[in-house]
């Protein structure tokens, strides 16, 4: 399934909904990357601070991954309403 992410609070509850659909517990998933799982409950809850690395390891740890593509703002210029 693909999920349109366009804030961090939005990849969090994708995580999180992704985690929960696996029947994961944050300690399960963070013991798999080698994260405290009080990291990956902040990640859930408000990814934009933590760093890249750790987001990626747990996107893959719930066999997730990140593709890129143009959006259809047509003035770069102006912010998405959804930022």
């Amino acid at each position: 399934m693909d999920y349109l992410i366009k804030t961090p609070a939005q990849l969090g509850d994708v995580m999180r909904g992704q985690r929960k659909s696996q029947r994961l517990t944050q300690q399960a998933v963070g013991d798999t990357v080698d994260l405290p799982q009080k990291a990956v409950s902040l990640i859930e809850t408000n990814p934009g601070p933590a760093s890249l690395e750790r987001v990626f390891r747990v996107l893959s740890a719930l066999g997730l991954e990140v593709v890129v593509r143009q959006s259809d703002v047509v003035d770069p210029a102006r912010p998405s309403a959804d930022w």
